[in-house]
């Protein structure tokens, strides 16, 4: 009964802080904290609030005050396709023309040598993201199907044929694992949803996505121009109005809104 208690307590706390940063939001209260003057092609954050920016075969990462931390490329594998900053202490880096994933720590240090697919097996790979226990997910796009790993890369759990069981062609662009359920964005289907162990759960009609943020029943996701809401279990919807016009994409991590703009990267709190 106590531990039915603590967890309701802790739930209802965490809807608490989700529902205040969306009034802040909504009420337009914004103080800029930092403008970073960069051209990037797209960016990140992590639960800590840290921002990684993506540009050709470099990747920076920032403070949440905008304050430059290290900076990660690697020539030999050309242009960045994906950063995935979901576990702050396992950054997966992945080079989808050369079938490679790289695995850098909270320095963006190379934790060991970059995981080679093909000589795997896999030769076809969209898609990556982390797991749960220092796993990894990957999107076979030859055989329509997810793939999880643990962290010593020995298989755990396969969906099996996505194709076959929705019964329509599917052109991922996302992947992401949360709150012990894995997304897989398809921008013209909608969100695909499945458990941890790979099981189809169901469909998210929300289309046109190029990537989003779960927080607790909330998908967040930047679209025509706003911050929008869905929760999943209610499936109300809401916009958030940005105090900028520019925002070619937009993300928000611990009352911090940050915005991609064509020559910088803003970041601002968000008060109450």
């Amino acid at each position: 009964m106590k531990q039915q208690m603590t967890k309701y307590i802790f739930k209802f706390s965490s809807y608490i802080i989700v529902f205040l940063i969306l009034y802040s939001f909504q009420d337009s209260k914004f103080v800029l904290v930092k403008s970073i003057p960069k051209t990037s092609s797209s960016f990140t954050t992590d639960n800590l609030g840290n921002v990684y920016l993506v540009s050709g075969n470099v990747v920076e990462k920032y403070s949440p005050e905008g304050e430059f931390l290290k900076s990660y490329s690697d020539n030999n594998l050309g242009t960045i396709s994906l950063v995935d900053a979901n576990n702050s202490m396992k950054v997966l880096v992945f080079y989808e023309p050369f079938q490679q994933m790289t695995i850098l720590d909270n320095m963006l240090a190379p934790s060991a040598d970059p995981i080679q697919f093909e000589p795997m097996g896999y030769n076809q790979i969209s898609l990556i993201c982390s797991s749960h226990s220092n796993g990894t997910w990957i999107y076979d796009k030859q055989n329509s199907e997810l793939i999880r790993f643990d962290q010593s890369f020995q298989i755990t759990n396969q969906t099996g044929n996505i194709t076959q069981q929705l019964l329509m062609e599917i052109n991922p662009d996302f992947l992401m694992e949360q709150n012990n359920k894995v997304f897989l964005n398809d921008s013209t289907k909608g969100i695909f949803v499945f458990d941890i162990y790979g099981t189809y759960n169901k469909t998210i009609p929300i289309k046109g996505l190029r990537h989003f943020q779960i927080s607790n029943d909330l998908i967040i996701y930047f679209k025509d121009g706003k911050l929008n809401s869905y929760n999943m279990k209610t499936l109300e919807e809401g916009k958030i109005s940005f105090p900028e016009s520019q925002a070619i994409d937009a993300r928000t991590e611990k009352e911090k809104l940050y915005l991609l703009k064509q020559k910088s990267l803003d970041i601002y709190n968000v008060k109450k």
